[in-house]
Parts: C-alpha cells; structure tokens; sequence
C-alpha cells in the first residue's frame, strides 16, 4: 500500500528557501512520507522568517501551532528536510494520518503514527503490518 502512497505524492512540492520567504506572516501546512514504524513529521506553523544555526545551515524560524517542530528542519540542496533527510513538502498532506494501538504478543501496549490513503482500508493495513488486533483512530 505505501507504495501507491509515494507514486501519488511524487507531484507534491518540495519546501525550500523560497517558498518559505514568500509565506512569512503566514501559515503554511507541512509533511514528510513516512512508513509504518517510523516517527512522523507532519503539521501547521506561521512562518516568522529564515535564519543560519551555528553550523552555517539555512533553518526555519517560526510559531508551531500544530504537529511536528517546523524548526528542526534545515536546508539540504535547496529543499528542508527533516532530521534523518527526508524531504518536507508544502501544504496538507495528500494522505489521511492514523493512530493504532495494540497489545503485542509478550503483553506489551504498543503505539504508531502512520498514513494510508484516502481509498485504503487503514485498520485492515494496520493489523496486517503489526498482526494482531488493532485499534485505529484518524488523527489528521
């Protein structure tokens, strides 16, 4: 399924530098792909300004009103990406975001973030993926 995912999502545009300056004052969604079992990065932050870190790398200074830190993005060739490189689009992710909980076999509570597409069933794809009884809950 996630590989559907991405083929939809491949038109979607990449945050950079100068989409950023064009939207200080405003606020701007923002998302990166993820797979189940990986940490999430999506949200909602008005954008303040551009500014170098102590490392001489481009960084984003804004107010997170929702989501992920917005902030701990930095520029790589041109686009932000997230702390372990993946790329951050602009706007509203063109997926639905769940939350499943469930009981693993050792007795153990477990918890995830994950995305699946509007058509796709996400309980079915969450219990695949953790094989066992799962509770889902959109989230975004």
């Amino acid at each position: 399924m996630f590989n559907k995912a991405v083929t939809t999502m491949d038109q979607d545009t990449k945050l950079s530098a100068d989409y950023i300056d064009s939207q200080i004052g405003n606020v701007i969604e923002y998302y990166d792909r993820w797979e189940f079992g990986e940490e999430p990065f999506f949200g909602k932050a008005r954008i303040k300004g551009l500014a170098d870190d102590e490392f001489g790398k481009l960084r984003i200074i804004c107010e997170v009103l929702e989501g992920s830190d917005l902030e701990l993005a930095y520029e790589e060739e041109d686009n932000f990406v997230h702390s372990d490189n993946r790329p951050i689009y602009a706007g509203a992710p063109p997926f639905e975001i769940y939350s499943a909980n469930w009981i693993t076999t050792d007795g153990k509570k477990k918890k995830q973030t994950f995305i699946s597409l509007p058509n796709e069933n996400a309980r079915a794809y969450a219990a695949q993926l953790t094989n066992s009884k799962v509770v889902v809950k959109r989230i975004y």
